[in-house]
């Protein structure tokens, strides 16, 4: 990575002379990608901890016609209700 400083733009390039790609980044949008990637990322952990709780309600749901409240140690970050009418929606 190098920075042409008149522009203020990040070239990053990757690969061999043959297969070389680079890409233009303007300093705002490198500002802009370090101020969301963490909240991105914590996002994505919490994703990634409630799956296995989603898949066990979603299974246990399918054939209830009626809201079924989720298990007391249900990841709290999910709004069951609302997956529950997403769910009906489908079916």
């Amino acid at each position: 990575m190098h920075s042409a400083t008149p522009y203020k733009t990040a070239i990053l390039t990757l690969g061999e002379k043959k297969n070389r790609k680079s890409v233009f980044l303007k300093l705002q949008d490198l500002r802009y990608l370090t101020y969301i990637f963490p909240i991105v990322q914590n996002q994505l952990t919490k994703y990634t901890e409630a799956m296995a709780d989603v898949m066990n309600y979603v299974l246990s749901t399918i054939n209830s016609t009626t809201y079924v409240a989720p298990a007391p140690t249900a990841n709290r970050n999910i709004l069951y209700y609302q997956l529950f009418e997403e769910i009906k929606t489908l079916l």
